[in-house]
């Protein structure tokens, strides 16, 4: 069984695997800023509310450039767009480091904002590009090997992370090199650096553009936006929960907990093992128990966990509040990001063919459109004093009403699948939490 899970993935095309060596180099550099630069922020003396600032900008740039993306990619190449997110990125972040580093407030500003684009263009173009690269048949390989590749950069930042801080420096000749929070996001961005190279080596050269170009003016014709909003609802919801939670965790475990920046490093590391073990075997569980156990089952128990998680904080002086802490984050991260691809598998399939491609460039939008306003929430809550797991009980609450509208999806989905014995291509993971 575990032979041909493998063969599976190693039997996709070579584009997909192309696509796979690009997202995980610019998820390293992605991951490591979530994992330590917040905490690199606060050491400048950063408060709580302008890291929230900060962070929330780097959703801008993507909110207001996604759907025209989106709508523009139809019936064209790839390549070029995907060869500029892995030169923006590395670019803007260290523009970011450095700015940080000399406390620049207006370029930290830019940074971020172009950061945010640079991200945007990879994945809006992935989904299409898996589309256009596979078939009904390895769709969900590809899904899930999409999806593996933020799992993967976790474990390989963080154990890069705590292994550099361990070592603390080093002397070559007569330079000291120092592995603090600035050394080391700089490492990370010039390995980060090799996603150009990967970019250069796919090959669209026998893409042929068979679809209809359809005005931008024409929308309302073209897509069937009733099914669009029942897809992407229950997206918003979760969206916006994770955005209080996601960006935070490591602030949550630095101030209640005392986390270093290698402490939560190891930690991201050792919950991204089980991420992406448990994110090869979602095609397989996905086949086997269906929507409702892979997305509605496993999500409840991701939010059980945040509630016992941030409840640590009203008990922390307490010696085993640690321990239940960790452990809860622990079972939280692969139940919540196992269910990721399922649900955009569910996503993409409920709205058919047509509107795939728009849908991919509205997820993106309204990621980053809800990621932009939890950034302002939590900022706004943290200056009126709310406590982490105040913020973190409302990220529960958005979480839950989120599932239960996938719930009311996967039973219509059903419903109609019923109805029709056609099977729509499955679509990219589009996110991230």
């Amino acid at each position: 069984m575990l032979l041909n899970i493998l063969r599976s993935y190693t039997d996709l095309p070579r584009n997909i695997h192309l696509l796979f060596l690009l997202e995980f180099s610019l998820s390293l550099i992605h991951v490591a800023f979530i994992l330590i630069l917040n905490i690199y922020l606060r050491k400048q003396g950063f408060s709580d509310p302008e890291i929230a600032s900060f962070n929330s900008l780097r959703f801008v740039g993507a909110l207001a450039l996604a759907l025209p993306l989106g709508i523009y990619i139809r019936g064209k190449k790839l390549k070029p767009f995907f060869k500029i997110a892995s030169l923006v990125v590395p670019l803007t972040s260290a523009m970011i480091i450095e700015a940080i580093h000399f406390s620049i407030v207006p370029m930290i500003q830019l940074s971020f904002l172009l950061w945010g684009v640079g991200m945007m263009l990879m994945r809006v173009c992935s989904l299409p590009f898996i589309i256009r690269n596979t078939s009904t048949d390895n769709s969900t390989e590809a899904l899930s090997l999409s999806a593996a590749t933020w799992s993967l950069s976790t474990i390989f930042s963080g154990l890069l992370i705590s292994g550099l801080d361990w070592i603390s420096n080093l002397k070559i000749i007569d330079h000291i090199i120092t592995f603090n929070e600035y050394g080391i996001l700089w490492i990370i961005t010039l390995i980060g650096m090799c996603s150009y190279i990967f970019s250069k080596k796919i090959n669209e050269d026998s893409y042929q553009n068979d679809e209809i170009r359809n005005d931008i003016f024409s929308l309302h014709r073209t897509y069937d936006w009733k099914i669009i909003f029942k897809a992407i609802s229950p997206l918003i919801l979760i969206s916006i929960g994770a955005g209080l939670t996601i960006p935070f965790v490591n602030l949550f475990f630095n101030s209640v907990f005392g986390f270093t920046s290698s402490n939560f490093s190891i930690l991201s590391s050792f919950t991204a093992m089980l991420v992406f073990t448990f994110s090869l075997l979602v095609p397989t569980l996905r086949k086997k128990y269906g929507y409702w156990m892979t997305i509605v089952f496993v999500q409840s128990l991701a939010i059980i966990c945040l509630v016992i998680m941030s409840l640590t904080e009203i008990y922390a002086t307490h010696t085993f509040a640690v321990f239940i802490a960790v452990s809860a984050y622990i079972f939280r991260q692969p139940l919540m990001h196992m269910a990721h691809p399922a649900s955009n598998e569910l996503m993409m399939n409920y709205v058919g063919k047509n509107n795939q491609e728009l849908i991919s460039a509205l997820s993106s939008s309204l990621w980053s459109a809800s990621w932009f306003i939890s950034a302002k929430i939590f900022e706004w809550l943290r200056l009126l004093e709310f406590r982490y797991f105040e913020i973190f009980l409302i990220t529960a609450f958005l979480y839950a009403i989120g599932v239960i509208l996938y719930s009311f999806l996967i039973r219509e989905h059903e419903h109609n699948q019923k109805r029709s014995s056609v099977v729509l291509p499955i679509a990219d993971e589009l996110t991230i939490d």
